[in-house]
């Protein structure tokens, strides 16, 4: 049987990458959950514990973010993508395309002064890595 927090962190962390990189492409969410993966394993934490660090991903911390509550709706085949590549990386079976990233930005938002003080790894769609 598959641990319900394993599920869980699948889970919490597709609905974050569905949220956060929906509309680009399959690199593009696999990079947003490769951060994510990143950062719990530098911090020692569940998946979970990083998806809902307050401000870390505004699509689910941010209030008025337009992102907050917005679920995907059944049949919806790009949340079932997430769900599949999430559960692989849970798995290691998928390469780290950001190149060890712990951050990123859309292009559509000023570069965050904290992009200053980190190392630029990719770019990928409109979004760009650091560490």
């Amino acid at each position: 049987m598959t641990s319900p927090w394993r599920y869980f962190n699948v889970m919490i962390t597709a609905l974050c990458a569905w949220r956060e990189a929906r509309g680009e492409g399959r690199d593009g969410i696999r990079s947003v959950l490769h951060v994510i993966e990143n950062r719990a394993n530098a911090a020692g934490k569940s998946w979970a514990e990083i998806v809902y660090a307050k401000w870390q991903f505004s699509s689910m911390t941010a209030p008025g973010d337009p992102e907050l509550d917005l679920i995907p709706k059944a049949p919806d085949p790009i949340f079932e993508e997430c769900c599949e590549l999430a559960d692989a990386i849970f798995d290691d079976k998928d390469f780290d395309l950001t190149q060890g990233a712990t951050h990123y930005f859309a292009d559509s938002i000023p570069m965050p002064s904290w992009a200053a003080a980190m190392t630029q790894t990719v770019k990928i769609g409109h979004q760009t890595f650091f560490k």
